[in-house]
C-alpha cells in the first residue's frame, strides 16, 4: 500500500494514507532502495505512527533524488520542440467519447505503470488513475 511519510526520526515516522495497518502490525517501510522495518505504534484518522526496529539514516530518507523519468520527459520536450520528434496529436472535439478518452488513459497508465521508480514514488497517484479510467470503462459500456 502506499503512504506518504510526513515526518520522520532515526527511531519512527509519522505516515498517512487510505488504507493503514492496525495497532502492532509489523511494517516494512520502502523508498526506491532503502527499506525500514517496524510496528505501527498508533493510527488515527488516516495517520499512523510507526516505531523502527533499529535506527535509520534519515538524511538518506530525506534526501532528494533526481528521476530519470523526468530526464526522459525533458529530452522528449526539447526533441518536440527542436523539430526532431512530432508533437503528439491531441485529442480533438470529434474524439471526446467515453471509450476513446477511456482507451488513451488506459495506455498512459500501462506505460508509467512499466516504469518501477513511477511505481514507487507514485503508487497512490496510480492507484487513483487507474479508478478513473475503470469508471470511464464502466461509464463507455453505458454510452448509447
Amino acid at each position: 500500500m502506499a503512504v506518504r511519510i510526513r515526518n520522520m526520526s532515526p527511531s519512527g515516522a509519522l505516515i498517512d494514507g487510505d488504507a493503514l495497518p492496525e495497532v502492532g502490525a509489523k511494517v516494512r517501510l520502502l523508498r526506491g532502495s532503502l527499506s525500514a522495518v517496524g510496528s505501527v505504534a498508533w493510527a488515527a484518522n488516516g495517520q499512523a505512527g510507526l516505531n523502527f526496529d533499529s535506527k535509520l539514516n534519515v538524511r538518506s530518507w530525506t534526501e532528494r533524488v533526481g528521476h530519470s523519468g523526468q530526464q526522459r520527459v525533458d529530452s522528449i520536450v526539447g526533441a518536440v520542440r527542436s523539430g526532431r520528434l512530432p508533437a503528439a496529436r491531441a485529442i480533438g472535439p470529434a474524439d471526446h467519447s467515453l471509450a476513446v478518452l477511456s482507451s488513451a488513459l488506459d495506455q498512459i497508465c500501462e506505460r508509467l505503470a512499466s516504469d518501477p521508480a513511477v511505481m514507487v514514488d507514485l503508487g497512490e497517484e496510480m492507484i487513483k488513475l487507474d479508478m478513473i479510467a475503470e469508471a470511464l470503462r464502466e461509464h463507455a459500456r453505458l454510452e448509447p
